[in-house]
């Protein structure tokens, strides 16, 4: 399947079932036969302008911006993943340890590799923890002020 076909399904998911994460798009996808990895469908996200909102309940969803009121936002992803996934960040020495939601490690370790930061030497990600290694305990503490950051921006 083509990125065409694979970003029109999306849209037709998104504007049929209320969808508050990527890792819920990501299942409605593959029930419907479409594999793709998480950095691929965090561009499609992007290139598709959907944004979350709240709905009647207040829960957050993912929907279609008009494209008139489209304007280009670059988003970054690791941002957005930890922003949307990790609860805590803790740092030992040259280490960083995230919490994270369930079954949400292995994405956002697969988000931080894909990134080009420079703090980053290497991951380890689990079911619910992801382990960041820096070069030096200073690296690290910049690398953990940053992450810790975008979690206090959701």
């Amino acid at each position: 399947m083509g990125k065409r076909e694979r970003q029109e399904q999306i849209i037709n998911i998104i504007q049929s079932s209320d969808i508050s994460t990527q890792s819920d798009l990501m299942k409605m996808l593959q029930k419907e036969g479409i594999k793709t990895t998480q950095a691929t469908l965090s561009r499609d996200i992007r290139e598709l302008h959907l944004v979350k909102q709240a709905d009647i309940t207040g829960a957050t969803v993912y929907r279609v911006i008009p494209e008139r009121e489209q304007h280009v936002i670059e988003v970054d992803p690791v941002q957005e993943a930890v922003a949307e996934s990790v609860l805590t960040i803790s740092q030992v020495q040259f280490i960083n340890i995230l919490k994270t939601e369930p079954n949400e490690g292995n994405r956002v370790a697969a988000v931080i590799d894909d990134s080009d930061l420079s703090e980053i030497k290497g991951t380890i990600a689990g079911y619910d923890t992801v382990v960041i290694f820096s070069d030096s305990p200073a690296t690290a503490g910049s690398l953990n002020q940053k992450l810790n950051n975008y979690i206090h921006q959701r």
